[in-house]
């Protein structure tokens, strides 16, 4: 039997996050569902069947039993926000911690395992937001790790956050990527955890289509050149 690799979207609520503007990407203009269509064959590669919940949509967590390792997606919320689907994904994976079972965090969710769950600070960054396709630094524990496997010195990623974690000294033991003001990226948080700021599960589409509704001057800056679908794929390859 295949395992199951949750996607959980906490992408946002309705004020936030209108589906029917994101249409163009999946019928549903369901971030949960794009990213499934987009990397469910790639998991499947690895035996992995891809699910995926809409949690600020009212959409329940599956029980711990039945997952086998977790992504984390980003938000447009900010992860300190008092929101029960926040309280109540704090709660599972307080639960989920517990089995030492695979997840990467990403952007919003980086922030959150990074704070909830060690003790870094979230804050502004001090350059504004960093919009666009960048490198970044991989560090020693960084440049051998499963998650980096197979990648150039400075790997390209997508990003879009005008927040950033600046990380405990012992959070800094598992600093795998640095970037320009921000000294956390990627963090190994031990017991099979993972996280990044950027976006590897995106698309340069996603973020043009986005910004031309909110920020035209962003558009320009993503390109479909970057290394997302290959960490993605080092994932799957450490949940299978």
């Amino acid at each position: 039997m295949a395992k199951r690799i949750l996607f959980i979207s906490m992408l946002g609520e309705q004020e936030h996050f209108d589906p029917s503007s994101f249409t163009s990407l999946c019928p549903s203009g369901l971030e949960k569902d794009w990213v499934v269509d987009w990397h469910g064959p790639v998991a499947e590669q690895y035996d992995l069947e891809m699910i995926s919940v809409d949690i600020c949509r009212g959409e329940p967590l599956p029980p711990i039993g039945h997952v086998d390792s977790v992504i984390l997606g980003g938000t447009m919320h900010i992860i300190t926000e008092d929101r029960p689907w926040l309280h109540n994904l704090n709660n599972w994976l307080q639960a989920y911690r517990k089995e030492k079972k695979p997840l990467l965090g990403i952007c919003g969710g980086h922030q959150l395992l990074s704070t909830r769950f060690g003790t870094g600070e979230l804050v502004g960054r001090h350059n504004g937001t960093l919009a666009g396709t960048c490198t970044v630094d991989l560090t020693a524990m960084g440049a051998v790790h499963p998650l980096f496997k197979g990648l150039p010195e400075f790997p390209s990623f997508h990003f879009a956050n005008y927040l950033h974690v600046l990380p405990s000294k012992e959070q800094m033991k598992g600093v795998l990527a640095i970037q320009q003001d921000s000294p956390a990226i990627a963090i190994d948080h031990g017991a099979n955890w993972y996280s990044c700021q950027f976006h590897p599960e995106s698309r340069k589409a996603s973020w043009d289509h986005y910004y031309s509704l909110i920020e035209p001057d962003y558009e320009s800056a993503y390109t479909d050149s970057h290394h997302g679908q290959h960490l993605l794929t080092n994932f799957f390859e450490i949940s299978a």
